[in-house]
């Protein structure tokens, strides 16, 4: 299985690594590729996330080094894309079809399966607005992982608003690939 992982900006981002390390252990995973929201990128250098995966961590195709990559060649290819954490304003632009980061045109690009992992303080979490955001991306298919307790900045303790954690995530993870993905109205693929 080939995995592409959109990180977006949330202070979830600061444990990823354990999270790419742990899938790059998976004897199922192939691959597994990461493009970066810029906010993410000021949480966590794409760099020391490159050292692990032995692979470029995309951030933003007309400032990045190198060959400049298009979403659909990001996403060419994936059997999953996974947005983990999955802030607020990255759930909104999935949403909402804005393209205005690279973590969420590969979301607009990718025809496969889709899961989103939520990290954000609980009150963020519980706005209106961010559950018709997540009840939109799971109109349009994408899977939403469960919650994980974890150290609550905003709050001062533990609580239940943190990305979920990897064994109860891979699970999950590993079977998408084989449902079938609705995305809008008409169309299955």
């Amino acid at each position: 299985m080939k995995i592409l992982v959109g990180i977006s900006g949330s202070l979830g981002v600061i444990g990823i690594h354990a999270y790419l390390i742990s899938m790059l252990l998976e004897k199922d995973i192939e691959e597994v590729n990461a493009v970066m929201t810029p906010t993410a990128a000021r949480f966590l250098n794409p760099r020391s996330l490159e050292a692990i995966l032995a692979r470029p961590v995309h951030v933003d195709p007309w400032t990045d080094p190198g060959i400049m990559y298009s979403p659909p060649e990001l996403v060419k290819e994936i059997d999953l894309y996974l947005v983990a954490p999955a802030s607020a304003s990255t759930l909104a632009r999935c949403a909402s079809g804005s393209a205005e980061t690279l973590v969420a045109s590969c979301y607009l690009c990718h025809k496969g399966p889709v899961a989103f992992a939520p990290s954000m303080s609980p009150d963020m979490l519980e706005h209106p607005a961010v559950r018709r955001n997540l009840d939109s991306l799971k109109g349009f298919g994408a899977c939403i992982l469960p919650l994980g307790e974890g150290y609550s900045v905003a709050a001062r303790k533990k609580q239940a608003s943190y990305m979920c954690s990897y064994q109860q995530m891979w699970p999950i993870l590993r079977a998408l690939p084989e449902k079938k993905i609705i995305k809008g109205p008409d169309k299955v693929d």
